[in-house]
């Protein structure tokens, strides 16, 4: 009996390690339902989302969907891949007591990045609006941590900003620039309730500081 996508995808998910079908898609962000049917075969799998199984478990489209192993695959395409833990929400004007805290162990696929190994990577979900010109409501923002990040944090920069006051702590992105100022962070959003500009090192009441810097982007299914 010739072998289907699902099977396919079934023997590069045990391959990576992860027994079930829910597991791997915790693990990459994915919607559990979905990744089943895709496996079951009761859906068909679009090419752009046999991309991201393909990065997923270090793979390529054309081999989960034909089977095909031809070497002469795109070059965009990538066989290596590894994953980042997920370390929390960026939301601005929310303030929680903890600083980090890991969403149930949940972790994306990222692909390499050179100058920054794996474990200098992480990853913080977008909630809400306030990084919306850059960076939708619900993606994920990769970054590499700040003091890891090759030649330090350039004018431009998308940056994971924490701010601490009184105990508790705010998590969000801005832009880094260089001005007559100093280093002011720019918010990124067309929201009139994140505005609000901030000049590092100038002595605030409240603690800022950056902790990363963005370096990709990943949009579960």
């Amino acid at each position: 009996m010739s072998r289907t996508p699902g099977d396919r995808l079934i023997d590069l998910r045990e391959k990576r390690g992860f027994q079930t079908a829910r597991e791997a898609a915790r693990a990459f962000g994915w919607n559990e339902v979905t990744y089943r049917s895709h496996e079951n075969g009761t859906r068909n799998i679009p090419y752009d989302v046999a991309q991201r199984y393909a990065a997923a478990f270090g793979s390529t489209p054309q081999y989960i969907l034909s089977g095909a192993t031809d070497a002469a695959a795109p070059p965009h395409i990538v066989n290596h891949i590894s994953t980042v833990k997920v370390l929390g929400t960026v939301a601005a004007g929310t303030f929680r007591y903890d600083e980090f805290g890991e969403i149930d162990g949940l972790e994306i696929p990222v692909v390499p990045h050179k100058g920054i190994p794996a474990s200098a990577q992480y990853a913080v979900l977008v909630d809400g609006p306030s990084v919306n010109q850059r960076i939708p409501d619900g993606m994920y923002a990769v970054c590499a941590l700040y003091d890891q990040y090759p030649g330090g944090a350039h004018h431009g920069n998308l940056v994971h900003v924490v701010r601490e006051t009184a105990g508790l702590y705010e998590h969000t992105i801005k832009e880094l620039r260089f001005t007559e100022k100093g280093r002011e962070l720019y918010p990124v959003s067309d929201d009139p309730r994140f505005q609000e500009v901030t000049v590092l090192d100038n002595g605030h009441d409240a603690i800022v500081r950056i902790h990363g810097v963005v370096i990709g982007q990943y949009k579960p299914m």
